[in-house]
């Protein structure tokens, strides 16, 4: 095993709904009947780690790298995301949010009507904290037998591509990031 540093870097704006799956409308849907004022509904709503910073589970990075495993080919055949996903180690929980100066990032308000569901005259309003500058930093371990880092970064390239939080491609343009693997010091999570 190797350890690897990784720097995702935000392409797109961010969505950091807790709840990141756009099929789950009447979850993801503002209450509008509450005696919070926007913000404060909005703040509710933020993927937060245990100190209540903002914060991208780990479980979104896995479904982005999950895609962009199937958009690659290797030899004519797809890379096995259960071998893939036995051959890297990524920490726990939630990985902190940080802005392109390595600071507590920024967010606005996002809001947006929505159809309930496809073909309802029903709508609802959407709400989330929208982050244009940010980036994600982690080490990760690598089983070098099976992955290589031109395989590793073509992977992490289509992760990019497939992005994270709510509305993420194909639905909407948030999410989406670019990969750089560092060999060395990066600072991790320091204001």
């Amino acid at each position: 095993m190797r350890t690897l540093n990784l720097v995702l870097v935000g392409t797109t704006p961010i969505l950091l709904h807790r709840i990141s799956r756009h099929q789950l409308r009447d979850q993801i849907a503002s209450n509008g009947q509450t005696e919070k004022t926007l913000e404060q509904e909005v703040y509710g709503v933020m993927s937060q780690d245990e100190h209540g910073n903002p914060a991208v589970p780990v479980s979104w990075l896995w479904g982005a790298i999950r895609t962009g495993c199937s958009r690659v080919t290797v030899n004519g055949k797809q890379p096995s995301f259960f071998k893939l996903q036995s051959a890297i180690n990524l920490p726990n929980g939630h990985l902190p949010l940080r802005d392109t100066d390595n600071k507590c990032p920024v967010w606005k308000t996002y809001s947006s009507i929505q159809h309930a569901s496809p073909g309802s005259k029903r709508s609802i309003i959407v709400v989330a904290p929208k982050f244009g500058d940010w980036r994600l930093a982690l080490q990760i371990s690598v089983n070098e037998q099976y992955l290589d880092d031109f395989l590793l970064q073509r992977i992490l390239n289509e992760a990019g591509k497939v992005g994270i939080g709510l509305f993420h491609p194909p639905k909407k343009q948030f999410g989406q990031f670019r990969v750089s693997i560092l060999w060395g010091e990066v600072a991790f999570g320091r204001a």
